[in-house]
This record gives C-alpha cells, structure tokens and sequence, in this order.
C-alpha cells in the first residue's frame, strides 16, 4: 500500500496491521494520538499544526517497534521512518523518526513532531500517566545500564523543555492531562 497522502485512521490502523504490529502497540498509539489532540487541538490555535499529520504520526510512531523486535534492530523510530518512506509517506516518517530522540528546535515553533514526542512520554501502555511515572517505567524497563539511565534522563529534561514551550498555548496544566481524556 503505497499512499500519496496523509493517512485516515483507517488507513494508519491498516499499515500497523501489515506490519504485524501487536495490539497493545496500537493500543498505546491511539491514546498517544487522544493526548496528542487534545494539546494540537489547543496549540493550533497559536501556531501552524496539521491536525491530519498529527494523527498518522501518533497513529504511526511505533510502526517500526515490532520489526525492530523480531529482527533484532535497535532505533525503531528509525526503522519506522524507513517504512514509512517505503511507503510513501515520508512527510509521517519525518515527524515519527523524532519521537525518541528531536532533531528540530522547540524555540523556534512547536510543531507536530513536539507534539508527538511530549504525547508518547504521557502515555504507559494505553493509560495517560505523569511525566514522572512514565519515566520511572523508562528507566525500569530500558535502564540498563549508568548510560542508558543517563540518556533517560536527559530525556526527561528535554521533555520537561518541550512541555514548557507547548503549554504556553495551552488553557490547562499538564496535571490536567489525565483527568482530560
């Protein structure tokens, strides 16, 4: 399935399926994309998100997880970003790619890719959670190691900076989040 477009619901839940991607995979995804409308939904009002980008790149974001599993590959938001070009949908695939690890600046907009990457660190599983328990089941599950422990953290900084940025257009706290969606 090659598309030219940005994909409808159906469409991004289709792509999971042909990557035999786990139910609890889209199950987290779709409470991403809940978390993630709910703030785009507000930040738009402010600055230039597209709500249907958006959407396939929460729906999307963790397309690339269980390939990276069975074939024993690291970095699946970059293995995600290679299914997501392959099929034609390199606009998702460069916001998807940047939910582990941002490459554009928060100071100079908020953007889908911002949007994306602070949703997927208030969600464990398919349950919104503060950003201090998602981080503890980050470093519970991938803190392996003092460097892994330290690169989770750094991780949390920047989350907390891109939070920052985002929640200057938002009318409720970050707190709210949970009792929102």
């Amino acid at each position: 399935m090659i598309l030219s477009t940005i994909p409808d619901e159906e469409d991004c839940i289709s792509l999971l399926q042909k990557y035999d991607t786990p139910d609890h995979i889209i199950m987290h995804s779709r409470k991403v994309w809940e978390v993630g409308k709910l703030i785009g939904n507000k930040v738009r009002r402010h600055c230039e998100i597209d709500m249907d980008l958006l959407r396939a790149s929460c729906l999307l974001h963790d397309i690339g997880k269980y390939p990276s599993i069975v074939e024993g590959k690291k970095f699946h938001d970059i293995v995600g970003e290679q299914i997501l070009v392959n099929e034609g949908l390199s606009m998702v695939g460069n916001i998807i790619v940047q939910h582990v690890v941002l490459r554009s600046d928060i100071n100079v907009r908020v953007a889908e890719e911002h949007v994306l990457f602070y949703s997927d660190k208030r969600v464990v599983h398919d349950n919104v959670v503060s950003l201090d328990d998602r981080f503890v089941y980050l470093i519970d599950t991938y803190g392996r190691n003092a460097e892994a422990i330290k690169r989770l953290l750094e991780m949390k900084q920047e989350t907390k900076r891109v939070e920052e940025a985002i929640f200057a257009y938002v009318d409720f706290s970050p707190e709210e989040i949970i009792s929102l969606i």
